[in-house]
């Protein structure tokens, strides 16, 4: 989805492409730190983080990422 920068916190109203996945908490705690992935927009911020789609995250990564989402939420 496309959303404005401010809406994750960021300085700009500039339009970021970006992907919700639900995760365990640990794992978003750990995710939360790194460049890239950002409190879920519009969603439970302790199981879902959103994920900047930049190339920032490798692709593999994103991939991998939707598969943990896709089971945790099947």
């Amino acid at each position: 989805m496309s959303v404005a920068k401010n809406k994750l916190g960021l300085d700009s109203e500039l339009q970021i492409e970006l992907i919700c996945v639900k995760l365990n908490p640990e794992l978003i705690d750990i995710l939360r730190n790194k460049e890239g992935y950002y409190p879920a927009y519009h969603m439970n911020k302790e199981h879902w983080v959103s994920i900047v789609l930049d190339g920032t995250i490798s692709s593999e990564e994103i991939c991998s990422l939707l598969d943990d989402s896709y089971y945790l939420t099947k």
